[in-house]
C-alpha cells in the first residue's frame, strides 16, 4: 500500500496540471470542458480535506439537536432519519428548538457550500 501521493494529493496534482499546463494552451471550443474537469477536481479535493471534521461537526451538532438520545451507524444513517424527523416537524416543539434545528442546517449548508463553491461564502462577507 502507498502512503505518498494520498487520493488528495493527487487530486490536487492533478487539477493544478490541468489549470497551468493544459488550460493556458486549449482551444476555444475545449475551455468549457476542461473548466468544468478542473472545478470538480477542485471541489473533490475541498471535500475530501475537509470530510472528517465535517462530518465530526455534523455529529455533533445532530448529537445536540437530538440530546444524543439516539444512536445510528453512520452519518448517513442519522442524516436519513433527520429528514425524516423534519418532514415530520419533530424539531417544531418551541422556539428554541427550531432555532438550533435554524442553526445546524445553515452551520451544515456553509460547510458544504465553502467546498462546492467558496466563492458564494465570500458574497456574505462583502
Amino acid at each position: 500500500m502507498n502512503d505518498r501521493p494520498t487520493p488528495l494529493e493527487l487530486i490536487r496534482i492533478a487539477h493544478d496540471t490541468l489549470a497551468r499546463e493544459v488550460l493556458p494552451g486549449a482551444n476555444p471550443e475545449q475551455l468549457y470542458p476542461l473548466r468544468m474537469i478542473a472545478n470538480a477536481l477542485g471541489i473533490a479535493a475541498r471535500e475530501l480535506e475537509a470530510h472528517d471534521q465535517d462530518a465530526a461537526n455534523e455529529t455533533r451538532g445532530l448529537n445536540l439537536l437530538y440530546n444524543d438520545a439516539q444512536s445510528f451507524d453512520t452519518l448517513n444513517a442519522r442524516n436519513r432519519q433527520f429528514a425524516r424527523d423534519i418532514r415530520r416537524g419533530a424539531f417544531e416543539t418551541g422556539a428554541s428548538q427550531e432555532a438550533q434545528l435554524r442553526q445546524h442546517l445553515v452551520v451544515t449548508a456553509r460547510r458544504k457550500l465553502a467546498a462546492a463553491y467558496p466563492k458564494g461564502l465570500q458574497e456574505d462577507n462583502k
